[in-house]
């Protein structure tokens, strides 16, 4: 209860100060890399070397599956769109893949027993502070008017997929687990460390691994997706937060301009629901 409501004061009081101040990116980089390390070896360490295994083929799974699902809802807002050659940036897809590999391997082979729920609840304060101070800079009342149409159905069929993928898996992982990991839309940086602050490292790396395969596999299976039966609203909806950063370039790339400026807006408000989101399922 205190961690919950000490992060979401530290992001809240962030985003008013986010207003004035501007942080360098390598600050935000080096938060998650850390972050990610962290959880990573604190998995290495704890989970039984046979459940590794099983760990990446659930996380394979589930994002599969969420991406299937929230496409397929999203069909019943079918709409015309123009294909354009993809772009996919391979150091973007493989940035994050070097500190989760490094610790599961390092956790493996040598597990020192250290207070990780201490280092790691400390280390999602100062994350709160960095996400906090970036929102605020972009948050605005006027762009939350224009945040209509597109974007809100983009929203509201990520979590309706993620809900009904949660469900799905309830008789393997805790429901509020399941729902902290699929609620996740695709921020695995944020996600893994705070599912692992409740449920464990090994919930903790499957809530980090399942969204970051969802980013990456987005990559992968939204050009042929498309192909198969266009929707937009869908294929926003896969994105779910990264679809205003890490992913926008292939909205840009498949779908054009209009419906970029949709992803972007549809991303910005999942980036700023999810920190508020998965603490209260927390509280529940």
């Amino acid at each position: 209860m205190n961690f919950t409501l000490t992060f979401l004061s530290l992001y809240l009081i962030s985003m008013a100060i986010g207003r004035k101040v501007k942080l360098p990116s390598v600050i935000t980089e080096t938060t998650v890399l850390v972050l990610i390390f962290t959880i990573s070896y604190w998995g290495g360490v704890t989970i039984p070397v046979n459940e590794i295994a099983s760990v990446l083929v659930i996380s394979l799974i589930m994002a599969t599956l969420l991406i299937l699902i929230t496409y397929v809802i999203g069909l019943f807002f079918i709409d015309k769109v123009h294909l354009y050659p993809m772009k996919v940036n391979l150091r973007m897809q493989i940035k994050y893949v070097i500190p989760l590999v490094l610790g599961l391997i390092l956790g493996l082979g040598i597990r020192f027993e250290l207070p990780f729920t201490f280092i790691i609840d400390y280390e999602l304060y100062f994350l709160a502070v960095i996400i906090g101070i970036e929102i605020g800079r972009s948050f605005n009342i006027g762009l939350l008017k224009r945040t209509t149409g597109l974007a809100i159905l983009a929203v509201t069929v990520d979590v309706v997929g993620a809900i009904i993928l949660s469900v799905i898996f309830s008789p393997l992982i805790p429901l509020k687990a399941s729902l902290m990991i699929t609620l996740g839309s695709g921020w695995y940086s944020y996600t893994g460390p705070f599912v692992a602050k409740y449920f464990g490292p090994a919930l903790g790396v499957v809530g980090f691994l399942s969204n970051f395969l969802r980013e990456q596999l987005a990559f992968i299976l939204l050009p042929i997706l498309l192909r198969v039966k266009a929707t937009p609203i869908g294929a926003i909806a896969i994105g779910g937060a990264t679809s205003m950063d890490v992913t926008l370039p292939l909205y840009v790339d498949l779908l054009g301009g209009e419906y970029a400026v949709g992803a972007m807006i549809s991303g910005f408000i999942l980036t700023l629901l999810i920190p508020i989101i998965l603490p209260t399922i927390a509280l529940l």
